[in-house]
């Protein structure tokens, strides 16, 4: 005797839930079907955060966001005095289209909880966020610049890429 939801492939019948993509399991671009219309989160290869409602994709991955948050941490280590806390800055994108490539990580945002790990951080104004971020960025390339002549010079080669900065 069969499960009752189980479907037998010589009748040809079917049930309500092999009706949704969600349950196949796709290897390609069309593995975001089950992301449209909900609130995702980005990690580009710059660096960049970004929090919005992916709206549609296309077969390289590229993806439309609505409502789209940049958001900026800085960690208490990360800053030039260790006096300040870790903190964050945000500013508002609206609509972004970001090309498949220049994503390195993509998640789910459960909205129910999406804020509480801001309540531990201070939040500063974007701009100081984005002004100290790419201080800290710079200080990170001249850091790889000395260590890939460093290797050079023993015959050797650093793989650091200035566009992945994450």
């Amino acid at each position: 005797m069969s499960a009752p939801n189980s479907r037998s492939i010589s009748d040809g019948s079917s049930n309500a839930e092999d009706l949704y993509l969600e349950a196949y399991a796709f290897t390609t671009a069309a593995a975001l079907v089950g992301s449209v219309d909900r609130k995702i989160f980005l990690l580009l290869r710059d660096g960049r955060n970004l929090f919005g409602v992916l709206r549609t994709f296309d077969q390289f991955a590229n993806l439309v966001l609505q409502d789209t948050t940049e958001r900026i941490y800085l960690d208490a280590e990360g800053s030039k005095s260790l006096e300040k806390p870790a903190r964050f800055g945000e500013t508002y994108r609206g609509v972004f289209m970001v090309r498949g490539e220049n994503v390195v990580m993509m998640g789910a945002v459960d909205i129910d909880h999406e804020d509480e790990h801001l309540e531990v951080l201070q939040n500063i104004p974007f701009e100081a966020a984005e002004a100290e971020l790419k201080a800290i960025q710079r200080e990170r390339v001249q850091a790889e610049k000395q260590k890939t002549k460093s290797l050079l010079s023993r015959g050797l080669i650093n793989d650091f890429t200035k566009s992945d900065l994450y």
